[in-house]
């Protein structure tokens, strides 16, 4: 606990109280500087004859403006926010005391400890819960600084967001900002005057985050490999045009709740372990039922069902990827498989951006681009082959396998990216249940990418080996 009288000595010997509002000097007992740049203060002050302690920010208004977080601040009542206290002005000063928030800033968090995945995950998905709160008011408030420092981690792992000195609230009327602000890697580029501010501006700085956390820097380094989901992620945040990005920070936390490794991996075991009881019931003979539940249905090395009848590996992926991700664009089994639904798969399951798959793809010739999932223009109404639905999958989760062909030799008969993905699927028994040759279901290709993201799975497990 701090000694507040020594401590009030101790400051008053360095700082001069001139300038300073006379009611703040009457009510508070200014302890420590915790930072002092041109204009601006701040202190750890308390509240005369306590031991309470607040924060108290100070702004020299000769060299700015008053700024506007007093009035956020007012209007703001969240746990992971600090809590307006005070204000206090005079003809040179403007105060506002908030209240302190005890902990360790995540800069430092995150520097003194290995974070795992799943930790980087449940400190976002917090921070998330917080600017969800702040992008849903009414007018939207947006950080504009979002950074570690300005982060809180406290002693019982809660997230607080502080220091609302830039932020603003989002005015429609409005084209760019008035003034641009914000750290520099982490702020969007419409910070710096291209365009106004909007909570997509906090969902790109959001993104920087997490990749700071995940590789220990806020620049894109291919040399670092990236758990898939939350490399997804951070690229539907960081996206360089707004409307490229996530709209919403729901959409991110749900995200995230999906790309934790830990919950992909309980969800996946409970739904192996439903699929094998429901199976076990069915059986009737108490012979039939200890060989049912006794059995192994995987092969070695593989999390590829072994022996299982058609209808029951549909029902089981398509249980599979709704328990996962949430989706029912799978549940008529027995319907064609579209391009229109593969796209609204790779957007709505799996998080790619909607310009990144639906993009016109050019007729000639037909290539593997950054720009576009497809390398050739398909119909939305067109169904689906075998071998098609090979390469899409392979794309989904190995976008570098599908573009790889080194082990192509001569010329193909067809796209070398649907030879080198075929002969992966195979290779990974990824297409194991899918038996159409031509014009595949919605229960087959459920089977496909319910398979693909077990097998991905496992490589991710064996890779922290």
């Amino acid at each position: 606990m701090i000694d507040n009288r020594s401590a009030v000595q101790e400051i008053e010997s360095f700082f001069s109280k001139a300038g300073y509002p006379a009611a703040f000097l009457a009510d508070y007992d200014q302890l420590e500087c915790l930072a002092s740049h041109h204009g601006r203060e701040t202190f750890l002050v308390s509240k005369k004859g306590t031991q309470e302690l607040y924060i108290a920010k100070c702004y020299d208004t000769t060299v700015f403006s008053e700024p506007n977080t007093e009035s956020i601040l007012r209007s703001l009542h969240h746990e992971g926010i600090p809590a307006y206290c005070a204000s206090y002005r005079n003809d040179s000063m403007f105060i506002l005391v908030r209240s302190y928030i005890e902990g360790t800033p995540l800069s430092d968090y995150a520097r003194d400890r290995e974070l795992s995945q799943e930790e980087i995950v449940r400190i976002c998905v917090k921070l998330a819960d917080v600017l969800i709160y702040l992008h849903h008011r009414t007018p939207p408030v947006i950080h504009r600084d979002i950074k570690p420092e300005n982060i809180i981690i406290t002693e019982k792992e809660d997230v607080v967001l502080i220091d609302f000195d830039i932020a603003r609230t989002f005015k429609t009327a409005e084209e760019t900002d008035t003034v641009f602000f914000g750290t520099k890697g982490y702020a969007p580029p419409e910070q710096y005057g291209f365009a106004q501010t909007d909570p997509r501006s906090d969902i790109y700085s959001f993104g920087v985050l997490l990749r700071f956390l995940l590789t220990d820097s806020v620049r894109e380094n291919n040399k670092i490999r990236l758990y898939r989901p939350l490399k997804t992620i951070i690229a539907g945040c960081t996206a360089f045009a707004p409307e490229n990005r996530y709209s919403d920070m729901n959409q991110v936390k749900r995200a995230l709740h999906q790309a934790n490794p830990r919950a992909r991996t309980l969800k996946t075991v409970k739904v192996l372990t439903c699929s094998i009881a429901i199976a076990a019931v069915l059986f009737f003979a108490g012979k039939a039922v200890y060989q049912r539940m006794t059995y192994n249905p995987f092969t070695d090395g593989t999390v590829i069902p072994r022996v299982m009848p058609d209808e029951e590996r549909q029902q089981e992926a398509v249980a599979y990827l709704h328990d996962q991700y949430g989706t029912n664009i799978f549940d008529d089994r027995s319907a064609h498989y579209t391009v229109g639904m593969l796209k609204n798969t790779l957007i709505e399951v799996y998080g790619l951006n909607h310009n990144y798959v639906r993009i016109p793809s050019p007729l000639e010739p037909p290539r593997e681009n950054e720009s576009h999932f497809l390398p050739w223009s398909l119909d939305d109404t067109q169904f689906i082959d075998r071998d098609y639905l090979a390469y899409f999958v392979t794309k989904t989760y190995w976008p570098e396998v599908a573009a790889d062909w080194s082990s192509i030799k001569g010329n193909p008969e067809e796209y070398p990216g649907i030879t080198v993905s075929l002969k992966w699927c195979e290779e990974h028994g990824i297409l194991t249940g899918v038996n159409r040759p031509r014009d595949v279901s919605c229960g087959e290709a459920a089977i496909a990418f319910a398979n693909a993201d077990k097998v991905y799975a496992m490589m991710q497990d064996d890779q922290k080996k």
